[in-house]
């Protein structure tokens, strides 16, 4: 594709596509504090029961909204971890218990500290072990319940 002909990319094209994603990666540090602190919110209202799936559901929203983002500007942990979240709220059976709350809570202290420490990319081994870690206690979470 890139040696020219029909449907070959066009580098000067590219480069400008390149630099817009640039400019807005300030403004997705915005866009997902603003999201933070949806999460932050809603998971500080959330309690184990019946009556939670509303907040859940917003909850799960936003997490996919971060999830989408994170990789498109750089913060594939931010990614990662939003996945892990969403998968796991997808598999809640029943009301949801503190252990669920107590997952969730961990999952979005993980996201702010990789927008705290600006932990582009994958964050290297941390980010592998803070991804394992989560994936452990969701399982263990998961197998419990």
């Amino acid at each position: 594709v890139s040696m020219g002909g029909p449907g070959a990319v066009d580098q000067e094209r590219l480069a400008r596509a390149e630099a817009v994603i640039e400019q807005m990666t300030d403004n997705y540090l915005d866009w997902v504090e603003a999201d933070l602190k949806k999460l932050e919110q809603e998971l500080s209202s959330l309690t184990p029961g019946e009556g939670a799936a509303e907040r859940v559901d917003l909850i799960y929203r936003t997490s996919h909204d971060i999830k989408g983002q994170g990789g498109s500007f750089g913060y594939n942990l931010m990614t990662e971890v939003g996945a892990l979240l969403c998968r796991y709220i997808e598999n809640i059976e029943g009301p949801v218990t503190q252990e669920d709350i107590d997952l969730m809570n961990l999952c979005y202290q993980s996201m702010r500290a990789v927008i705290t420490g600006r932990l582009a990319g994958d964050g290297g081994d941390a980010g592998r072990m803070v991804l394992d870690g989560l994936a452990r206690v969701a399982e263990k979470v998961k197998a419990a319940s």
